[in-house]
Formats: C-alpha cells, sequence, structure tokens
C-alpha cells in the first residue's frame, strides 16, 4: 500500500515474525501474493543458530539456510536479527559471524544494548536498527512525561521504535515522530503489565546459560520462563476488563479500523508476532496483512 507523505510516496512497512522457523509459510505465502508484497515493504525477523545475543524468546534450533535467504533478496525482503539481550559479549563469535553473514542493505538489527548499536554502527553500516519493545521497564498509562522524554531519546538513537502498545492511542503518542514507531499488530499481553522488562531478561537470560535451552534444561523449565507470568491470564484473549473499557483505544491486537486510524496519524509500520505459533495459527496471521490491504486500498 501507497502512503502520500510530505516527502512524496511511501510504501507500509511491515516487519514478519519466522524468517526461518516459519521460511515455509512465508515463502508460500509471498509466491501466492506475488502482486501484495510489490506493493508494500517488507521485513521479516528471526532469532538463529542459538545465539546468545537472541532475546524475545528463547532460542529453538533454528538455523538459517542460504536458499531462504536468496528467495528473500529476490523478493527484495529484508532481514532482521533479534539481538535484544540486554547482556551482550560484543566478542561472541556466532554473533559476529551473523552480523557477517546478514550484512546486507535493507537488512535491520533489533536490539536495547546501546554498545551492541554503536559496534554495529561503525563495523556493519549497512544495517539500520530497531529498539526492541523488550527494553521497556515501568510505563505510565496515561504516558507520562518521563515515558515521553523516553520515546524522544529512542528516536535520535534507532530507524524504528517498537512502542508499548499501551501507548500507541495516547493522545500524547501523536507528539511523536510518528513514522518512526513499528506498532505492533497482534500484542495481547497484560496492559500495563508490571513483570514485562524482568519477564523478557528471565528469557534472555535463558540464551546465555544454554547454548540449547530446550533440549538442555527442558522444556517444562523453558516453557514456565517463556509463558506469562500471571496467573489466569489467556494470552489469546488479551486483557478482556481493559479491552472492554478502552474500546477501540485500546492498542493490543488491533483491529484493521485501528490500523487505519494509525495510518491516518502518520504510522507508516507495523510488526507481526509468530515465531512459537502453530501453522494454522500462524497462517491466520499472514491471512490478516492480506485483508487488511484489501481494506485499506
Amino acid at each position: 500500500m501507497a502512503l502520500q507523505t510530505d516527502g512524496g510516496i511511501q510504501l507500509m512497512r511491515f516487519n514478519i515474525a519466522g524468517a526461518f522457523s516459519k521460511s515455509v509459510e512465508l515463502k508460500l505465502y509471498f509466491v501466492r501474493n506475488k502482486p501484495l508484497i510489490k506493493k508494500l515493504n517488507l521485513t521479516v525477523y528471526d532469532g538463529i543458530n542459538n545465539c546468545s545475543w537472541n532475546g524475545g524468546r528463547i532460542n529453538r534450533d533454528i538455523q538459517y539456510d542460504n536458499k531462504t535467504i536468496d528467495f528473500y533478496y529476490r523478493h527484495n525482503i529484508g532481514i532482521a536479527l533479534t539481538f535484544t539481550n540486554p547482556h551482550i559479549d560484543l566478542k561472541n563469535v556466532i554473533g559476529n559471524k551473523l552480523l557477517e553473514k546478514f550484512h546486507h542493505e535493507g537488512n535491520y538489527i533489533i536490539s536495547i544494548n546501546p554498545e551492541l548499536r554503536q559496534y554495529i554502527r561503525k563495523n556493519f553500516p549497512l544495517y539500520k536498527h530497531t529498539r526492541s519493545i523488550t527494553g521497556f521497564g515501568g510505563i505510565s498509562v496515561p504516558m507520562s512525561d518521563d515515558d515521553l522524554q523516553l520515546y524522544k531519546e529512542l528516536e535520535r538513537e534507532y530507524d524504528f521504535i517498537v512502542p508499548r502498545t499501551e501507548h500507541v492511542f495516547d493522545p500524547r503518542f501523536c507528539q511523536l515522530n510518528v513514522s518512526k514507531y513499528e506498532v505492533m499488530v497482534n500484542d495481547t499481553c497484560v496492559y500495563g503489565c508490571p513483570l514485562y522488562k524482568k519477564h523478557f531478561e528471565a528469557i534472555a537470560e535463558q540464551n546465555i546459560k544454554y547454548s540449547n535451552p530446550w533440549k538442555q534444561a527442558g522444556v517444562e523449565k523453558m516453557t514456565e520462563v517463556e509463558e506469562c507470568w500471571i496467573p489466569g491470564f489467556d494470552p489469546c484473549a488479551g486483557h478482556k476488563e481493559t479491552k472492554a473499557k478502552l474500546g477501540e483505544n485500546y492498542g493490543m491486537d488491533l483491529s484493521i479500523s485501528q490500523v487505519k486510524r494509525l495510518l491516518d496519524q502518520g504510522v507508516i509500520s507495523f510488526k507481526l508476532t509468530g515465531r512459537e505459533m502453530s501453522h494454522d495459527q500462524y497462517n491466520e496471521v499472514l491471512e490478516y496483512i492480506l485483508n487488511m490491504h484489501n481494506h485499506l486500498i
């Protein structure tokens, strides 16, 4: 979808989970929808090769393959690496090899560690940089002066910022440079979760502690770390009480009308999660892109 901006025409951007873990589904989807992908700016992301720099999800044993990389590049699809661990050893061999392998125009690093960002900008200048949502600690709802100031500081450091979804329909969000924000479409976390940053730090810790966490520490233990820590919360439904209260101002699991509202405000970039989803769930996420495009053109 082409958007009219002050600088001319700009394509609507999607960053889609599962570059390699869901490569079969993604490649089939892109082949079936060639006319659509030519109208969008697309990036796919993943945490690969059991790298200790990975975050967001506990490492699965996912390896890149050159045929899939070539497919994405042939179709003008960028690749983003999820280096969102807050604790980074810049000498890590796997991390540096991945930086060399994917040092390509149009590719991104998703991170929160400032030393890693500075290291990559100096040594691998072709990458663009996205600030992960996992780096946010306690926030205020509505957005506070401190929240607003933090966003403005991040705008100076990153090409894109994934904001806390509680803030995307906050009146103060429009005071930001909204074209730099990558809004998560299908987030279903606890609204204003008090454990947000701590939870992601615990997830990231497993990727440092184990070279293959699910195999070494066991599925039961890793599931306990990765799944929601708040008893009784259903991530498939979201926070029903808050959703009912806020209606169209509820910033999670966005409807097409809410996306249209954000587009009208100047947001151009959206993120879709789903690396851990089943085949059927993931295909529903991909269909969301097609449905959105058909409703918004």
